[in-house]
């Protein structure tokens, strides 16, 4: 059956006005569910094994978990993700994110403690670090005189180099503990972690720029001072967009972990990620 083209026209304008309406009537789209910690693992595939576990049985306990979840075009689809679910293939960048804990020495043995702990006269302490993406990380504690040293790119880890990889653990301060002396007070560290270097901390942490194909790069972290004015600036604007999740004992839910998971949630390609630890010794 064919249709008059005076027919025609009216019944397009009818379409029309039917999908506006439509359009003008229909909820937004609902808003992503996913906590921090879930989209720090969001379109990644599991690392290890012990990790994989861990997820699975958290998320079975203490999500919903399941259903397919979007990823980065180089992830191979099907990949079954930490939390449950599987990947699916896009177009944008996952979430970029880093995570933390805290692990204090008893005995002979490094402890995961709280986030939220307070350390005493004595202790010994360590963060281990990790991201979510391949790229650049740096990590300050606050001097007496409100300048920064650096703890990381370090000579002791890497040959200097601060490019790091996804999912693996580093150690702060690398080599070392902090150790805490009779003064009482805050311990104050920066991390911040970002796809692509940050012009302002290499200018300062490295002599040179290295060559493409370099294993290590020059470090002058010996030298190297951060000013706090130039700390503020980076922390007011690699701030912006992070959601935070702090994971312990008194969160509800059976939870296997103490950790703290910080996501910017944007994907872009130029976003980073800023992280502020307090060290509370009293």
């Amino acid at each position: 059956m064919s249709f008059p083209l005076k027919y025609l026209i009216p019944l397009c304008a009818m379409a029309i006005a039917a999908s506006m309406a439509i359009a003008q009537t229909a909820p937004p789209a609902p808003k992503s569910q996913l906590t921090p910690r879930e989209l720090f693992y969001y379109g990644s595939p599991a690392q290890d094994s012990q990790h994989k576990a861990q997820s699975k049985e958290q998320s079975g306990k203490g999500s919903k978990g399941g259903g397919t979840k979007t990823a980065d075009p180089q992830t191979p689809s099907g990949t079954e993700l930490p939390g449950g679910g599987h990947v699916i293939k896009a177009s944008t960048a996952p979430p970029l994110g880093i995570t933390y804990t805290l692990q204090k020495q008893v005995g002979d043995a490094m402890v995961d403690v709280s986030p939220s702990s307070e350390f005493h006269t004595k202790e010994r302490i360590v963060f281990v670090v990790q991201t979510n993406y391949a790229g650049y990380l740096y990590i300050g504690n606050k001097g007496p005189t409100g300048s920064w040293n650096p703890l990381f790119p370090s000579a002791e880890l890497d040959h200097g180099n601060n490019r790091v990889e996804a999912f693996r653990k580093y150690t702060m301060p690398p080599g070392r503990r902090f150790y805490f002396d009779e003064t009482t007070g805050v311990e104050e560290v920066f991390i911040l972690f970002s796809r692509e270097p940050v012009p302002d901390f290499e200018k300062l942490l490295y002599t040179e720029k290295p060559g493409a194909n370099s294993g290590a790069k020059p470090l002058n972290v010996a030298k190297a001072e951060l000013p706090g004015e130039m700390v503020d600036r980076l922390r007011t604007t690699y701030s912006r967009d992070l959601l935070i999740e702090k994971i312990d004992d008194e969160k509800p839910g059976d939870k296997k972990e103490k950790a703290v998971y910080i996501v910017n949630p944007t994907g872009k390609p130029d976003s980073h990620v800023w992280a502020d630890l307090r060290l509370v010794h009293k």
